[in-house]
């Protein structure tokens, strides 16, 4: 009973924001059934439910159906557990469920963005459409599940995957756009983003698991992106997002 009632002290749940309407919550499908058959919470009950916009309301139970709940809310709190900085991470698509593991420590970690990248060399393909919607469907509830258990109200959008030169087009939309490379002239991290006001857009990119090309390293150095080390190692794919993502957002304090 201990352990119950210590999850419901800690546990938030998601609800989309069109779930927030006149003072009342409703949480549905699995996010209910969890409440109220596995947490076994009663009306009267006080959740938290976060609704992926940066918003976390605490809401009183009132209503408790098989296949969803509603409350209503009591106050409600903004970008609780969130950075100040957005960071997007941009990575090549690995194999398997190697981007599972990186959707789900980024996002513990506090990315506000996934791109999903195409390169010369990436293994997977995403020619069918519907497999593309089975795959962003399935990252988003990696997401979901990451942003509840890092108690987070932001949830990152996880983008469809576009080419690396879509991608290197894109770096007017931030101030900063930093890209992992094991190259002699990249440079560290703090060198990187010391910039006289504080940076708060920030894109970091990552290859897939074979590496960029020549071709695309040049394509997108002369499209703004700096090229950082991540230390003098050889890292894997979903290490070196893990890793990039720490370093910038612990150098920027907020990781404290």
């Amino acid at each position: 009973m201990g352990d119950v009632h210590l999850q419901k002290l800690v546990t938030n749940f998601y609800t989309p924001p069109e779930n927030v309407q006149n003072g009342l919550v409703r949480v549905e499908g699995e996010e209910a059934k969890h409440l109220t058959k596995v947490l076994r919470h009663k009306k009267g009950d006080t959740i938290s439910v976060v609704d992926g916009c940066g918003v976390k309301y605490k809401v009183v139970l009132e209503t408790l159906r098989r296949d969803y709940i509603e409350g209503s809310i009591l106050n409600q709190v903004r970008r609780e557990n969130e950075t100040v900085a957005n960071v997007t991470l941009a990575c090549g698509i690995s194999t398997g469920t190697k981007m599972d593991l990186i959707i789900e420590k980024c996002t513990e970690l506090g990315v506000r963005g996934i791109i999903p990248v195409l390169t010369e060399q990436t293994v997977v393909e995403f020619k069918d459409q519907a497999k593309v919607r089975a795959k962003l469907s399935r990252w988003n509830k990696v997401a979901i599940a990451a942003m509840k258990q890092s108690l987070r109200c932001f949830l990152p959008k996880i983008e469809a995957p576009i080419s690396l030169s879509e991608l290197t087009q894109r770096t007017v939309e931030f101030e900063k756009s930093l890209m992992a490379n094991l190259e002699g002239g990249a440079k560290p991290v703090k060198e990187a983003l010391t910039a006289e006001e504080p940076v708060r857009e920030i894109l970091l990119l990552v290859g897939p698991e074979s590496g960029f090309t020549q071709d695309e390293i040049d394509l997108s150095c002369s499209r703004g992106f700096v090229p950082v080390r991540l230390g003098p190692r050889r890292l894997r794919t979903e290490t070196a997002c893990v890793v990039f993502c720490s370093l910038v957002l612990g150098y920027l304090g907020e990781l404290e």
